[in-house]
């Protein structure tokens, strides 16, 4: 988590809508870079824009491993 700099995303707190966030996922198409879904009739196109606006996250992850190469120290 560390590497990755994802300390930020697990301290992100507030209200869940534990059901809304289940239709988003039951709904949600991946088309290249961009995420679409809808709830309750609301369209959404999630850009790597709107992504990295939101999570604070880089669109692109890390790379692991680099052929038999462990990238991350001690990645299993």
């Amino acid at each position: 988590m560390k590497d990755q700099n994802l300390k930020g995303f697990l301290k992100m707190n507030g209200n869940t809508f534990l059901g809304l966030v289940k239709v988003f996922y039951t709904n949600l198409i991946v088309d290249g870079e961009n995420m679409y879904s809808h709830v309750k009739g609301v369209e959404m196109e999630i850009t790597p824009t709107v992504w990295t606006t939101i999570t604070g996250l880089k669109f692109s992850g890390a790379r692991i491993n680099k052929g038999n190469t462990s990238v991350v120290e001690n990645f299993n």
